[in-house]
C-alpha cells in the first residue's frame, strides 16, 4: 500500500481577498510560482496524509511561522497533481510544532484556468475599444453643476452689423422725380407666389433710413401710398447682395435735394436670392479640456461634455457631440424671407439623419414696421385732374340748356353735378391718413442679440476627476449580451454581470463555479500582475 504524501506551502503577503474584490488571471502554474517565490514563501512541508478541502488541517509548522502567513497552497500528489489555493482564516496553537490552520478554498485561483468564458448579460466592464462616442450607455452619475467653457455667437442675424428693410408694394417709382409703374409681374418669395414687388433698403447707419423715408414720400406724392402692403426687417444673412440690382431716384425733401437708393430682385432671380437663404454654422467638437485630461474617452460625451444652443429668445436645445457623424458639429441655417421673417438651424448628419429637422431650433420673428401716408393727397392725385373739366363741362351743358329754355332743368343739373363733385372732395378731405402695418419690436432685435448662441458646456473639473476615476476603476456601463473581457487592459479588467447570469462553464465543481459566478455578479477586478493589485494609479490603457 502506497504511503500518502501531500504537500503544504505556507505563504505570506498574498494580496488576494476571499470576498473576491480583487482576483488574478493566473494559471495554476503561475499561482504556484507566486506562492513559492522568495517574497511570499514562508515554509513548505510534504509530510502529510490526504488534505481535505473542508477547511482545517493540523500542520507541523511552528505557530510563529503561521502567524506570518495569510495564504496556503496544497497538493495531494498521490491522488492528483492538482494544486489547491486557500485563504488562511485562523491559526491555532496546539503545541510545539503543532499548529492548526483553518482555511477557505480560493475558488477563483484554484479553478481559474479550468473554465471558459461564455456570452452573458454584462452590467459593466472595461471595454477594449475606447474612442469618443464608442460607449454611449447612460451612467446615471452625479455630474454636479455644468460650466461654459467656450461661447460662439453667429453674427449673421444680429442688427449690430447692419440689416435690411423690405417693402412689399404694387407700385414702382421711376428714376425721375415723379411717376412710376404699377407692378404687373409675379414673383415667388420662398416658393410663395406674390403679385407685389419687393424693394430692399440696406441699413448700415442711421442715415440710411432716409432712403426709406424718401421712398414712402415719393410713393405718397405719386398717390400710390395705398399700394404699399407691408414693411419688415431682414437680417444680413437673408440677402444675397450679389444677386440684386441697385436703383435710385432724386427727391427734394423740404429744400434739400436728396437721392433715394434701393434694390430689387432682377426678373427670374427671386428663386435664387430667396429660396430660402441657407448657410452653415460649424462648431468644432471639443475633444480636450483646458485644465484636465481624462483617461477615459467617455468623459467627453453627454452629459459631461455637450453643445448647448440658444436662440436668445427663451428656447434652447442640447446637442450631443457623439451624435454628429462628422468631425464637426454642422448646422444649416435657413431663413424664410417674409413678413416677420423667421429662421431656424437644422443639425446635419445628426443621429443618423442627413438633416435632422426634429432637432431643429427656430429663431423668432424679426420686427415688422409701420408707415403712414396722406389719403387726401392720394385722392387728389387720382381725381383732382378731372374736377375742373367735370365742372366746366357741366356748366357749358347747363348754359346750352338755358338757351333752349330748359332753365330749371339746366340749373338743377349744374347744381347737382357740382354739389356731388364738391361733396366727394369734402369727403376725401375728411379721410384719415393712411397707416400701414404695425410697428412691432422685439427685445432681442433692440438689444442686438438676434441669432443663435452656441455654448460648449462641460462638467466642473472637480466632478470630472471623480467621474474619470470611477471609469478607471469600474469601467463603463454595458447593459448588453456579450462575451466579457477578462483581459485587454494593461493592468486590470473589471467585470460585473447580471444578477442571475453565469460567466462560464468547465471542469469545475458546481460549488466553486457558483462562487465564481457570485463574485462576477457582485463585480470583480481581475488583475494581470500580482504586485500591482490595488494600485489604480497605474496606466490601464488598452493593450
Amino acid at each position: 500500500m502506497a504511503t500518502l504524501k501531500s504537500e503544504i506551502i505556507l505563504c505570506k503577503n498574498i494580496r488576494l481577498d476571499k470576498s473576491y474584490v480583487n482576483v488574478l488571471d493566473y494559471t495554476e502554474n503561475q499561482m504556484l510560482s507566486l506562492c513559492t517565490s522568495n517574497e511570499h514563501l514562508v515554509a513548505r512541508d510534504d509530510d502529510y496524509s490526504f488534505i481535505r478541502t473542508t477547511g482545517n488541517i493540523f500542520t507541523n509548522f511552528i505557530y510563529s511561522q503561521c502567524l506570518q502567513a495569510n495564504y496556503i497552497a496544497f497538493q495531494n500528489k498521490d491522488y492528483s497533481n492538482k494544486w489547491f489555493f486557500a485563504f488562511i482564516d485562523d491559526v491555532i496553537y496546539k503545541g510545539d510544532g503543532n499548529t492548526e490552520i483553518r482555511y477557505t478554498i480560493d475558488a477563483w485561483a484554484t479553478w481559474f484556468d479550468k473554465w471558459s468564458v461564455k456570452k452573458c448579460f454584462i452590467e459593466r466592464q472595461h471595454e477594449n475599444v475606447d474612442t469618443i462616442g464608442s460607449n454611449l450607455v447612460e451612467e446615471n452619475l452625479n455630474v454636479g453643476d455644468v460650466i461654459e467653457e467656450q461661447e460662439t455667437t453667429d453674427e449673421s442675424y444680429s442688427n449690430e452689423y447692419g440689416y435690411w428693410v423690405g417693402i412689399m408694394s404694387g407700385y414702382t417709382p421711376n428714376s425721375s422725380s415723379s411717376g412710376g409703374n404699377n407692378y404687373s409681374g409675379i414673383m415667388t418669395l420662398n416658393n410663395v407666389i406674390s403679385g407685389l414687388d419687393l424693394f430692399l433698403f440696406k441699413i448700415t447707419s442711421r442715415a440710411d433710413l432716409f432712403n426709406i423715408i424718401l421712398f414712402i414720400a415719393r410713393t405718397n406724392d405719386d398717390g400710390k401710398i395705398a399700394d404699399i402692403n407691408n414693411m419688415f426687417i431682414i437680417p444680413n444673412a437673408g440677402i444675397n447682395e450679389a444677386r440684386i440690382s441697385q436703383h435710385t431716384f432724386p427727391y427734394t425733401l423740404g429744400t434739400t435735394s436728396m437721392t433715394c437708393t434701393y434694390y430689387t430682385i432682377p426678373p427670374n432671380n427671386d428663386d435664387v436670392v430667396f429660396n430660402p437663404t441657407k448657410f452653415n454654422t460649424t462648431i468644432p467638437k471639443r475633444t480636450s479640456y483646458s485644465d484636465f485630461t481624462p483617461k477615459n474617452k467617455k468623459a467627453f460625451i453627454y452629459p459631461y461634455n455637450y453643445l448647448f444652443v440658444s436662440n436668445n429668445q427663451g428656447s434652447e436645445n442640447i446637442y450631443k457631440y457623439e451624435d454628429f457623424s462628422e468631425n464637426n458639429c454642422v448646422f444649416e441655417n435657413q431663413l424664410a424671407i417674409s413678413i416677420g421673417i423667421s429662421g431656424r438651424i437644422v443639425p446635419k448628419n445628426y443621429k443618423g439623419k442627413a438633416m435632422d429637422y426634429d432637432e431643429s431650433l427656430t429663431l423668432g420673428k424679426y420686427p415688422t414696421c409701420g408707415w403712414s401716408g396722406d389719403a387726401f393727397t392720394n385722392w387728389l392725385t387720382a381725381n383732382a385732374v378731372n374736377i375742373p373739366s367735370q365742372i366746366v363741362g357741366n356748366v357749358i351743358g347747363s348754359v346750352t340748356q338755358f338757351a333752349s329754355g330748359n332753365v330749371v332743368g339746366g340749373l338743377t343739373s349744374v347744381a347737382s353735378t357740382i354739389a356731388n363733385t364738391i361733396g366727394q372732395f369734402h369727403q376725401a378731405s375728411l379721410l384719415p391718413n393712411i397707416k400701414g402695418g404695425q410697428a412691432v419690436g422685439d427685445i432681442s432685435f433692440s438689444a442686438s442679440s438676434m441669432g443663435f448662441t452656441y455654448r460648449q458646456m462641460r462638467v466642473k473639473t472637480e466632478f470630472l476627476r471623480i467621474i474619470d476615476d470611477y471609469f478607471t476603476r469600474f469601467g463603463y456601463a454595458i447593459k448588453r449580451l456579450d462575451t466579457p473581457h477578462l483581459t485587454g487592459r494593461r493592468n486590470w479588467n473589471y467585470i460585473e454581470i447580471g444578477s442571475t447570469e453565469s460567466i462560464g462553464y468547465g471542469d469545475v465543481p458546481s460549488k466553486y463555479m457558483e462562487q465564481i459566478n457570485n463574485a462576477c455578479r457582485r463585480g470583480v477586478t481581475i488583475w494581470h500582475t500580482h504586485d500591482n493589485i490595488g494600485d489604480f494609479s497605474l496606466d490601464n490603457s488598452i493593450v
